[in-house]
């Protein structure tokens, strides 16, 4: 006899309680498969449209059965022909589709429709269901307001008004609104409740407050139900009525009445109820419908024009040019006020002035404050230098023109006496004098011509900070003070040719002398961070010979 070892009893048991488990697994899935169905939830159609339904699991199928409210248990299948308008809907039962196409909608197909599914292999069905609600309208809307302080349905300017629009009986609830004449007065954020009881009857409702203005009066309060059964909204309406005071206005003027000739006066006045009418021309009343004292003068009547308005004529005979210079007041009184209009005649034409908003006036105002910042930019950026004038005050290095190139430079020279045996000397200056300081002529061309300036945006409007420059823009006269002893003659650039032939001589001894530039090429201009002009003195020395006989000659 075989003995079991104590050590496989656990394992076995391990192995039967997973096969177990997984037999257990499959068939709950198999039992709750999930189905998708589309639409979900509930749809509404009305009755004679069509409907479409479908069902969907992630496995072949098949068995696809379909319960349609008020038709029996349906089998469906690809290919079958349609009976009573029904027929399978989808791709196929191996695409896991089970799916159903009714052609005309009947009363009776109100209610919950299910789908049931088979899988390929299986005898448990996994059903899902949604719900087919066939439209109804419903019923005329009532339109409910709150009674006013002058009457059942009388308001007065100021006072709150009440007003609930409801629709009932409709299946699914009706959509509705509250208009008064075109503007929507409804809580757009807020929703309309909707209430359905168990017999498929609900209840709209939109709720509403509103303060009255004079203006409300005899507008037309509606009140609309929208359904998918309607082809046209269902409406119920009301004309509010609003009394109020005469409204105040502003100096009413009259142009364009000619001397001699009949005149017309035409005042509007917003009162209700009717307001009675008084005229005073200068101390003399008349009443509406009365003539003056002078029987130049007739008022009329006032004529209803609808919500309020009220429109008064003030006939003239022959405008004389008093008439442009009294006092025309019209006096307007109902019983919840009063108020006076002043009217001014002119013989002048209506002058044309141009209607300006709110919106367009602050737009101008924000524009010039825009156009004098951007001024007071400019002038502010002219005065110190900065941004696009920043050229105009940028330090130079010495002796170079404004309009020049910055590459032509004056270097500070030391001068000595040039000595017989020195081949360099010839030529003498031409430079005059011109006080202590030796002032030498720069020209900035290159090669003997006057060299034509480039000329920048910045470099118009900069200013002109050169203490030391000449009127000639293209020669600038530079005033340089060298010490003898800082500078030594190896220092002079071979750039920079020197008339040193029998030098002038001015006061204090100071040799004056000609400075000829030529381009220097890649040698950065030298700049100065201060606005200051450097001064070098150029200092001459006499031979003896030459100072004895000077000596002599005094």
């Amino acid at each position: 006899m075989t003995m079991t070892s104590p050590r496989k009893q656990p394992s076995t048991m391990i192995i039967w309680a997973c096969v177990a488990f997984l037999f257990t697994s499959v068939q709950a899935y198999k039992q709750n498969l999930v189905v998708d169905i589309e639409p979900a939830g509930q749809t509404a159609v009305r009755v004679g449209q069509n409907l479409t339904v479908l069902c969907r699991v992630g496995v072949p199928l098949q068995v696809c059965r379909v319960e349609v409210p008020g038709e029996s248990s349906i089998i469906l299948a690809p290919g079958q022909p349609a009976e009573d308008g029904i027929e399978y809907y989808g791709e196929s039962l191996q695409a896991g589709q089970c799916g159903v196409r009714i052609a005309h909608i009947k009363e009776a197909h109100h209610g919950d429709f299910k789908c049931s599914l088979t899988p390929m292999g299986d005898r448990t069905e996994s059903s899902r269901t949604m719900k087919i609600v066939v439209a109804k309208p419903p019923l005329n809307p009532e339109l409910i307001v709150s009674p006013g302080r002058r009457g059942h349905r009388i308001y007065q300017k100021g006072e709150q008004l009440e007003i609930s629009c409801r629709a009932v009986a409709g299946r699914p609830a009706a959509n509705v609104s509250l208009y008064l004449d075109d503007e929507p007065i409804g809580n757009e954020e807020k929703p309309t409740v909707y209430d359905s009881n168990v017999d498929d009857n609900s209840l709209a409702v939109q709720n509403v407050s509103r303060v009255l203005d004079w203006f409300d009066n005899g507008k037309t309060l509606r009140c609309l139900a929208s359904h998918i059964a309607l082809d046209r909204p269902l409406r119920t309406t009301m004309q509010l009525e609003v009394q109020f005071a005469p409204q105040p206005q502003s100096t009413i003027e009259r142009f364009g009445y000619v001397i001699g000739q009949p005149g017309i006066v035409n005042v509007t006045v917003q009162a209700n109820p009717r307001p009675h009418f008084l005229w005073s021309i200068n101390d003399e009343k008349i009443n509406e419908g009365q003539p003056d004292e002078s029987n130049r003068i007739e008022t009329s009547t006032a004529v209803e024009l609808g919500r309020g308005s009220w429109a008064v004529t003030l006939r003239i005979d022959s405008v004389q040019k008093s008439d442009t210079e009294k006092q025309y007041i019209l006096e307007a009184r109902n019983e919840l006020g009063v108020h006076e209009y002043r009217i001014v005649l002119s013989t002048s034409t209506e002058p044309a002035g141009v209607d300006l908003d709110a919106g367009s006036i602050i737009g101008i105002v924000v524009g010039v404050l825009i156009l004098l910042l951007i001024v007071f930019l400019i002038v502010f950026a002219r005065a110190t230098g900065r941004w696009c004038f920043a050229g105009g005050s940028s330090s130079r290095t010495i002796g170079e023109s404004d309009l020049a190139d910055p590459a032509a430079s004056v270097s500070l020279l030391r001068f000595r006496k040039p000595k017989p045996d020195d081949s360099k000397a010839g030529r003498r200056s031409d430079t005059e004098s011109a006080g202590r300081y030796s002032r030498s002529e720069v020209d900035s061309a290159t090669s003997g011509r006057r060299r034509r300036p480039k000329i920048t945006f910045s470099q118009l409007f900069k200013r002109n900070k050169d203490k030391v420059s000449g009127a000639d823009t293209d020669t600038v006269r530079t005033v340089v003070t060298v010490d003898d002893e800082k500078i030594q003659t190896s220092e002079i650039p071979s750039a920079v040719t020197l008339s040193t032939a029998n030098p002038a001589v001015g006061e204090g001894g100071i040799v004056y002398a000609e400075l000829d530039l030529t381009q220097q090429k890649n040698v950065p201009p030298r700049r100065i961070d201060d606005d200051t002009t450097e001064y070098a003195e150029i200092i001459y020395t006499k031979p003896e010979a030459e100072e004895a006989a000077t000596t002599g000659n005094k």
